[in-house]
């Protein structure tokens, strides 16, 4: 082996004329390593946790290359393997191609330029498939995102790109698709991370609510106000403030926000003092901005000033392939979290899963695993399950409702009656009602908004 290399091939081959010229060939770009065996080369592999890419020989005595192939990337599946065979007519290409899927087959007959550049990809190849697997894992620990699409994979990216900078960021996605965690992701990886954030949802809030919560209230600056109150410009000083739905600022409001951007000056409700913050500001919406610009119902200025640099968190319509990741990290959070029994969904539930066109994105198809997972008797959650309680989600229940007789109707009612026992053991008590039916108490909450199940 040559030192000083950083990407290690291993050379397999039962002729030792073929390897010394293999070694030749590769020794001055890559640590190289030779086998004589098909056994050999799978040994070495055992005992080499750095090997990108084999060279093959097919034809060889006791193992041949396409087995030893197969017994290595058992070993190893992120290997990269070149096949490089001298007797075409012994094996049929197109089945190994089929079959094996080799990153690639070249004839030794063939010039030596071709497998020069096929070894040269297939450890780029090899890079690509670590380094991406590296970021997913850091995406899942870190970020609390799971999805393997390339359409998440940029957002990841992007997270770690603009994380330790001081760039205002706007996230835009449909409700539901996670906006909220990718600008936790970006606070907790930033420079400000040992600060606060501040989250705040502009989303159907009063003016004066808005203006409050924002910049903060003195004694008696309105009717109730009874005490001084801190806003999140004051609380999140020297931290990040994350302003969820910020297409829905008033006009007013969006004027005070432009001037604390521009000055980091700021008033509190009632009060003349002019105050100082220094905050980061990340900002979502699922609104065309731009669009709301030209229609005058979006401040140009502050348009310019918060665009900066552009996150798009795509809708699980858009990356489907991601659902059956999604739904088993679900099912193991929740049933180790939440202390729930395990529960198996069966590739006709999945199926179902993936034909859905989830309006609610991420979010709908969360609360779907669990409500089945708590729900369904069986070990087992099929199909007809899935498409029961999609079609007769808890959102289509009332208490004046004709009685549904069907599967998903006496779901619904089952659940309705679980939660108030719950709540009436525990004297209305959200918190201690959640935690008896095992269950995340937002999600409790929401449920028994659907349920319209009155807390009085």
């Amino acid at each position: 082996m040559s030192p000083g290399k950083t990407d290690t091939i291993l050379l397999v081959d039962d002729d030792v004329h073929v390897l010394e010229m293999l070694e030749v060939l590769f020794n001055d770009n890559y640590s190289t390593i030779t086998a004589k065996s098909g056994k050999e080369a799978i040994e070495i592999t055992r005992r080499h946790d750095a090997i990108a890419v084999v060279v093959m020989d097919i034809k060889m005595p006791e193992i041949d290359g396409i087995t030893a192939a197969r017994e290595i990337r058992a070993i190893r599946p992120d290997i990269t393997v070149v096949f490089h065979t001298g007797y075409p007519g012994d094996y049929d290409q197109d089945t190994i191609d089929r079959e094996e899927k080799p990153f690639d087959y070249i004839l030794k007959g063939e010039p030596v330029a071709k497998l020069i550049r096929s070894v040269r990809n297939a450890v780029e190849s090899y890079h690509l498939k670590k380094d991406n697997k590296i970021l997913l894992a850091h995406a899942e620990s870190n970020f609390g995102l799971i999805g393997r699409t390339e359409s998440m994979r940029e957002v990841y990216r992007l997270i770690n790109k603009v994380a330790p900078t001081n760039s205002k960021i706007m996230i835009f996605g449909e409700t539901g698709t996670g906006k909220e965690l990718v600008a936790r992701a970006i606070h907790n990886h930033s420079l400000r991370k040992d600060k606060k954030l501040a989250i705040f949802n502009c989303n159907h809030r009063a003016p004066d609510l808005v203006e409050s919560e924002l910049f903060g209230h003195v004694k008696g600056a309105f009717t109730g106000a009874i005490g001084d109150r801190m806003g999140l410009f004051e609380y999140a000083d020297g931290g990040t403030i994350f302003l969820d739905e910020i297409g829905d600022l008033d006009m007013t409001t969006q004027a005070k926000l432009l001037r604390v951007l521009e000055t980091g000056e700021y008033q509190a409700v009632g009060s003349p003092m002019a105050r100082t913050t220094d905050i980061r500001l990340l900002c979502a919406t699922h609104k065309d901005l731009a669009e709301m610009v030209e229609q005058d119902k979006f401040r140009r200025d502050l348009y310019y000033r918060l665009k900066g640099i552009q996150i798009l968190v795509p809708p699980l319509r858009e990356r489907k392939e991601d659902i059956p990741l999604l739904v088993e990290k679900f099912k193991d959070r929740l049933t180790i979290e939440q202390g729930l029994l395990p529960k198996r969904f069966d590739s006709s539930a999945m199926s179902a899963f993936i034909d859905h066109d989830w309006p609610g994105n991420v979010r709908e198809l969360l609360d779907t695993v669990e409500s089945l997972i708590v729900l369904i008797d069986s070990d087992i959650v099929l199909r007809e399950d899935v498409l029961t309680y999609l079609n007769n989600g808890p959102s289509n229940v009332s208490e004046d409702t004709v009685v549904d007789l069907t599967l998903a109707g006496q779901m619904k009612r089952c659940m309705r009656q679980s939660i108030i026992e719950a709540l009436s053991a525990n004297k209305g008590n959200i918190s201690a009602a959640a935690r008896q039916l095992g269950v995340d108490r937002s999600n409790l909450r929401k449920r028994i908004i659907d349920l319209k199940i009155d807390l009085g």
